[in-house]
Formats: structure tokens, C-alpha cells, sequence
């Protein structure tokens, strides 16, 4: 009886585990398909380009950086895609090879952690691409845009910024 009450509490923990993990999950999700799924400030640069005087030379360098890091993170969540499912499939025996779910978990870490090195790479890429004016004035843009878009969203409820 306890051995069973403990096997079923380790299932439970790595179904949690995993679950945080997997790309489809909110808590996934706020970091990785957010701004940073999308090439974060860097894509925020490209798009006010005009505004932050940025030079043809500038765009075509903030977007090869932003295009790298793109492919990385799009590479990277499909094999941590892929690791979910083996490792849920995995948790779906009665008795669970806990050293290859384990393994599987290492290697999803593994590739998040590249993820964000990647994009590390990107940002401070494209900051030594920015003038240190153009710099303080995309601070000053982002602010500005953060400000107004909470400013809308205490006058809307959630549901109207499924574009967001």
C-alpha cells in the first residue's frame, strides 16, 4: 500500500513537473510566446525603425539577429515538444522508467536553456547595432507604449485584447 501511495505521488510530481515545462502551458507561455516569441524589443526596434532613425544597414542587422534567434527558439520548442510526449507517454506505465523521464526532463531544460541564451545573444547583439541616442529613445518609446496600453487596459476588460 505504500509503495503504491508513493509511486502514484512521484507520478503526480512529474506530471506537474512536466506539465510546467511543456510549451503549451500558461506559465511556458508567459515567457517564451510573449514578446520574446516574437523577437522582443528587437522586433519593437524594427518596427518603430523610422521613429528611432534606425539606418538601412541597422534594420538589416537587427533583423538577421532577430531571424537567428527565431530559428533557435522555433528548433528548440519543437524538440522540447517532442521530449513532452515521450516523457508523457513515458508516465503512462504502470511502472515508470524514472531515469529516462528524468533524462527527458534534463534535456528540456537543456534546450530552454538555449532558448534563452540565444536570445541573450540577440539583445546584446542588436544593442551594439543602437546608438546610444536611438538607445534612450526606444527606452522612452517603450515606456511610452507600456504606459498607454495599461492605461487601456484598466478601461477594457481581458477579453478584448485577444490580439495581444
Amino acid at each position: 500500500m505504500r509503495k503504491g501511495f508513493a509511486s502514484s505521488l512521484l507520478v503526480l510530481a512529474l506530471v506537474l513537473f512536466v506539465g510546467l515545462l511543456a510549451p503549451g502551458t500558461a506559465r511556458a507561455n508567459m515567457g517564451h510566446h510573449g514578446m520574446m516569441h516574437h523577437g522582443g524589443p528587437v522586433a519593437f526596434y524594427l518596427m518603430n525603425q523610422d521613429r528611432l532613425g534606425l539606418t538601412s544597414d541597422q534594420v538589416k542587422k537587427l533583423s538577421t539577429l532577430k531571424m537567428t534567434f527565431l530559428k533557435t527558439a522555433i528548433m528548440e520548442k519543437a524538440r522540447i515538444r517532442v521530449l513532452h510526449i515521450q516523457t508523457m507517454a513515458l508516465m503512462m506505465h504502470h511502472h515508470i522508467d524514472v531515469e529516462k523521464a528524468g533524462s527527458n526532463m534534463d534535456a528540456i531544460l537543456a534546450h530552454k536553456k538555449k532558448i534563452m541564451h540565444a536570445y541573450l545573444t540577440m539583445m546584446a547583439g542588436a544593442h551594439k547595432v543602437l546608438t546610444a541616442e536611438q538607445f534612450t529613445k526606444a527606452k522612452k518609446l517603450w515606456r511610452e507604449m507600456m504606459m498607454m496600453h495599461h492605461g487601456m487596459m484598466t478601461h477594457h476588460p481581458m477579453p478584448m485584447h485577444h490580439g495581444m
